[in-house]
Order: structure tokens, then sequence, then C-alpha cells
């Protein structure tokens, strides 16, 4: 799954928990801290297997063995300061990007491909060496290739439909308030206050 397709599904399922748990919209932290657990498992894997070969993409990030127990050290953090809505963010976020990455697999009942679940127990499945400009050449060609499809062809080609999950996404988001814009904001006007300060 493409890192906006990871997003949409984690903000999705993070906006309705929020709205049934807390009854409310999701709060601008709980929001960047959700967008950030979407990405948590590539921002582990990815970098390894980039620049130092290992793990070919989807190992210790990408495995229930260490994000189940990443999101019970964070919870226990979080329920110290306080803050349990944002542990709930993070691991929507972390876990909804493992079931993206491995829900075709299951359905199909490739199970070899998605050894990386339980990694180190069972070995990750190898993929083809690649890199992040292999990936963004990738995601340009797909981009290229979209215009020439049908609505139809769209939403049943995998790529587009994960755009057409991420236009739901800004709608939801939109419909929600942008949280998490006036939090960016904030704290990139308090930071730059403070670097005023120090001069």
């Amino acid at each position: 799954m493409m890192p906006w397709g990871h997003l949409a599904v984690g903000y999705l399922v993070y906006t309705v928990g929020s709205r049934v748990w807390y009854r409310r919209t999701p709060s601008g932290v709980g929001t960047l801290v959700v967008a950030f657990g979407t990405q948590f498992p590539d921002l582990v894997d990815k970098p390894l297997n980039w620049w130092f070969g290992v793990y070919d993409g989807r190992a210790v990030g990408h495995s229930l063995v260490t994000v189940v127990p990443l999101c019970v050290v964070v919870a226990l953090a979080a329920r110290r300061y306080g803050r349990s809505e944002l542990a709930g963010a993070f691991s929507v976020g972390a876990l909804t990007h493992l079931l993206g990455d491995s829900y075709g697999s299951l359905l199909s009942g490739e199970f070899g491909r998605v050894g990386f679940l339980l990694w180190p127990f069972l070995p990750a499945p190898t993929y083809p060496a690649d890199s992040l400009l292999y990936h963004l050449e990738r995601w340009e060609g797909q981009f290229r290739y979209l215009s020439s499809l049908s609505p139809t062809d769209l939403l049943t080609s995998g790529f587009g439909f994960q755009l057409v999950l991420a236009a739901v996404l800004f709608g939801v988001w939109a419909l929600d308030g942008f949280p998490g814009v006036g939090t960016l904001w904030r704290l990139a006007t308090r930071r730059r206050t403070a670097d005023r300060r120090s001069e």
C-alpha cells in the first residue's frame, strides 16, 4: 500500500473511533500522531533496506512481534501522562498499516507473503532490491498510466483505488475541520518566536 493509502485507512478508522469512543472529531495532536503511526513501519524498515540493505523493506517495523509490544509501551507511557488518546492514535496508525500491507495476501491465502507479520519467528519475504528513487519513479509511472484509465478501471487498479481513498480522506478530514493544521501552525509559530527570543 502507498503512503497515502496507509494515511487514508488509518485516519478513517481513527475518526470513526474518535466519534464512537470520545463522541467528538479527532483532536489536532491525535491526528498528527495517527498520521505518524500510519507511516511508522515504513519509516523503520525502508531506510534499513534502502541504506543498509537489510530486511527487504518489511520486517522489524512490520512485525506484530515488535509493533504490538511497542503499542503497549506507548500506551503505558501515555497513560502515565494522561494522554491515552495519543496511544490509541499511534496504535491505530501502526496496526492499520500492517493490515493494509497484508490484507490482500491474507484474503487470497498467500500466507507466505505475510511472513513479515511474525518476524523473526518467520522469515520476511524477499522483495527485489529497491530504493527511494525506484519508488518515486514507479509512482510517477503509475500517475501517467492512470490518465489512460476509465473510471471503472481506475477503481479496480490498486494504485487508483488508493488515490480515491486519499480523496475520501481529504473530504472526511475537511468535514472534521482539518484537525492537525492548527496544531502544526501553533508549533511552527511557537518555535519561530522562541528562535527570535534566543537571538
